[in-house]
């Protein structure tokens, strides 16, 4: 069968503008799967009221993050902070612009095949792991992609290293979200973006969290690509193959 798998939070009728977000994080969400039959229907119709399983946020569980986008705006300000360095703003663009992984993220028939193998606690744990791994990643698309939008006028280079970062972001969210598929499950990022609560961050714990983030990233990407290529015989999931070249997006 194939099922679908979003984030489910009452939400209102008009999706909530970054600076309306309230500040404050949620103690739990729900996530609902449903259905659909994949051979030939009958006459009997399936129950449309999805399934719910409640579940408890803890710290390995991404959040999503706003910030005072006013705040990031003066700081970016040429006119107003004199001590910005703009050539080293103008190199970090072109790195960003050559995109070497542009053509990294392409995958084969490999995945559905290793997907179909997995099983047990073993599948749910990986399930998980994509699950978390696609929401942290879609998470940070989410605001650069509004850093990008707000920056425009105030600065034009910095908008478009954090409009380049979201592209990688979203790259390995799509990524991720795909491998989802090879276990008949994704998530609805759309309805994530609406449902989720979002964490306010002021721009300093912004720019440290972000740094720590992309820091841990790296190492994580590279050593479970080192660990696996020594051994092998745990390489249960063609995605790992992939996080050497991943961690350069980090």
């Amino acid at each position: 069968m194939a099922a679908e798998m979003a984030l489910v939070k009452p939400i209102s009728k008009f999706t909530p503008k970054f600076s309306n977000i309230p500040r404050r994080t949620v103690s739990s969400y729900s996530i609902r799967m449903s259905a659909t039959p994949t051979a030939t229907p009958t006459s009997t119709k399936p129950s449309k009221k999805p399934n719910k399983t409640a579940i408890k946020e803890t710290l390995l569980t991404p959040r999503f993050y706003t910030t005072d986008f006013d705040e990031m705006e003066t700081l970016f300000n040429t006119e107003i902070n004199k001590n910005l360095n703009e050539d080293e703003f103008e190199a970090l663009l072109q790195e960003f612009k050559t995109d070497y992984n542009q053509t990294h993220f392409v995958r084969n028939k490999e995945f559905k095949e290793a997907a179909d193998k997995l099983d047990g606690p073993l599948r749910q744990i990986f399930v998980e792991f994509l699950e978390r791994s696609c929401t942290a990643e879609f998470s940070g698309f989410l605001l650069y992609k509004e850093l990008g939008r707000r920056l425009k006028k105030t600065n034009p280079v910095v908008a478009e290293i954090f409009s380049l970062m979201s592209r990688d972001e979203a790259r390995h969210a799509g990524f991720l979200n795909k491998g989802l598929s090879d276990f008949n499950l994704a998530l609805d990022l759309g309805f994530l973006t609406k449902a989720r609560k979002y964490t306010f961050f002021r721009p300093k714990f912004i720019f440290y969290a972000t740094y720590l983030s992309e820091k841990i990233g790296y190492w994580r990407y590279i050593t479970i690509y080192r660990h696996l290529k020594q051994n092998p015989e745990y390489q249960c999931y063609p995605i790992f193959k992939y996080f050497e070249n991943w961690c350069q997006d980090e």
